[in-house]
């Protein structure tokens, strides 16, 4: 009686596993052009799902400075040891180690206007130089 029961609740714990990854966002990778330390990424967000996980790579000790136009949204960092910060982030966030940062951006579901083309503008800020640098050697 039993075996029937649990083979039905397996099914249905694999096939919803199933779903929820076919609507998980894949990580955009973030390459900025050579020279530069900003980028704007344009996309939307629509109903049914988290929109964005932008993929970057960063050193310990630099700055990523965000700034997002578009609907109402919410923002979480997640850093390369696994920790998460969010939603409701700082526009201006210290970077602690060197690794690939993930920055999510889904659809505020709680607010007015959630849904539509938005543009996410990402700084990442230099190391700041050691104090006596001179630029040459």
């Amino acid at each position: 009686m039993f075996r029937p029961i649990a083979l039905i609740a397996a099914v249905l714990i694999a096939g919803t596993a199933a779903a929820q990854d076919i609507y998980q966002p894949r990580p955009i990778p973030v390459h900025m052009a050579r020279g530069t330390d900003t980028i704007r990424l344009n996309g939307a967000l629509r109903r049914g799902g988290d929109c964005c996980t932008y993929v970057f790579k960063a050193h310990a000790g630099q700055t990523l400075v965000w700034r997002f136009s578009g609907p109402a949204a919410r923002m979480v960092i997640v850093y390369p040891n696994g920790d998460a910060d969010g939603p409701g982030i700082p526009s201006r966030i210290h970077l602690p180690e060197d690794g690939a940062y993930q920055f999510r951006v889904s659809p505020n579901l709680m607010a007015d206007g959630a849904f539509g083309r938005f543009t996410l503008t990402l700084t990442i800020l230099p190391l700041p130089r050691p104090r006596g640098y001179e630029g040459h050697q």
